[in-house]
């Protein structure tokens, strides 16, 4: 009858066990990631900006607007712009990615200008692709297997970067006890709700 009642609610409010499964509440128990991508601790800070006490991700705060921004102003100057130089720009701004792992990003004044830099090189990629005189499910196809691999790898980049913080924290990799997740922790205390972030990289004691 228990697994009958589950099947016909897939988010009740509470299965026997007494936690709080409430899909919004779980939603909502993730509130502070949603504009920080990050763990509100200081490894991190050099990561996001603080406005009126919201903590955003600068790289999607900074990043997307100006790529956005950078593809509607090349848009106007298309025509006086030729199509090698469209690619010669693109690697050149992007190449500013290496600031990361020189460590140079370590000063925020400097992340943001890497990635104002940066996404500015792929809209400049972004106009080489779509400029390219083929025809435009060709161009279609390259943006998406580019841009595909461009993101695939900066994403695992960004991973073990996180993951090597964390790591080398004195919590190393203990989210039931790092200040960072103290916020949803509580939440989900509160709430009833189980924790997600529960440590699953425990040291095994000596």
């Amino acid at each position: 009858m228990k697994d009958k009642n589950r099947n016909e609610n897939f988010f009740p409010e509470h299965y026997d066990d007494g936690k709080n499964y409430s899909l919004f509440s779980w939603i909502k128990s993730l509130k502070p990631l949603y504009l920080s991508h990050h763990p509100n601790c200081a490894p991190f800070k050099k990561h996001v900006i603080t406005i009126r006490n919201k903590h955003f991700c600068i790289g999607c705060i900074i990043g997307y607007p100006s790529a956005l921004l950078g593809v509607i102003f090349i848009y106007f100057i298309l025509e006086i712009l030729a199509h090698d130089f469209l690619l010669f720009m693109g690697i050149v701004l992007m190449a500013s990615f290496f600031l990361s792992p020189l460590k140079l990003t370590n000063l925020k004044k400097i992340k943001v200008l890497q990635k104002i830099l940066f996404n500015l090189g792929g809209a400049f990629l972004f106009w080489w692709i779509f400029k390219a005189p083929l025809p435009f499910y060709y161009n279609l196809i390259n943006f998406i297997f580019i841009f595909g691999i461009l993101l695939t790898l900066i994403n695992l980049y960004h991973a073990a970067s996180a993951y090597k913080t964390c790591k080398n924290c004195i919590h190393d990799l203990d989210w039931d006890t790092c200040p960072g997740f103290q916020e949803m922790r509580t939440y989900c205390k509160k709430n009833n709700l189980p924790y997600l972030f529960k440590t699953q990289f425990r040291k095994k004691e000596k």
